[in-house]
C-alpha cells in the first residue's frame, strides 16, 4: 500500500511538507490446516465458527520519505511470539 502523508517533524507541528509511507504486509502460510466445526447453530455466537484455519507467519516490509529528502526502510518478522493465523470462513477471508 503507498500512501501520501504530510511530515510534521514532530508531533503536531505547524510546518508540515509532502511525504510518503509504502508498506506490505504477508502472511505465509506454516502447519497443517485445521477445520472447526461450528458448537452453535446461532448466528450471532462465537461458537458458531465454521471454516479452514492454518497458522501464519507474518512479515512486513515499510519505507518512507519526504520532499527535503528525509527517508527510511525496514522489516519486521514475527518472533514465534505473536500468533497470527489466516484462513476462509463462512463470509470472507480471515488474518489475526
Amino acid at each position: 500500500m503507498d500512501v501520501d502523508v504530510p511530515d510534521y517533524f514532530v508531533f503536531l507541528g505547524d510546518s508540515p511538507v509532502d511525504g510518503h509511507v509504502s508498506f506490505e504486509v504477508t502472511w505465509t502460510p506454516t502447519g497443517a490446516e485445521r477445520n472447526i466445526q461450528p458448537g452453535s447453530t446461532d448466528p450471532t455466537s462465537p461458537f458458531a465458527l465454521a471454516g479452514s484455519f492454518r497458522n501464519a507467519l507474518p512479515t512486513a516490509t515499510f519505507s518512507g520519505s519526504n520532499v527535503n529528502g528525509f527517508s527510511f526502510t525496514g522489516s519486521a518478522t514475527a518472533d514465534g511470539n505473536i500468533f497470527s493465523e489466516i484462513g476462509h470462513e463462512r463470509n470472507g477471508v480471515f488474518l489475526h
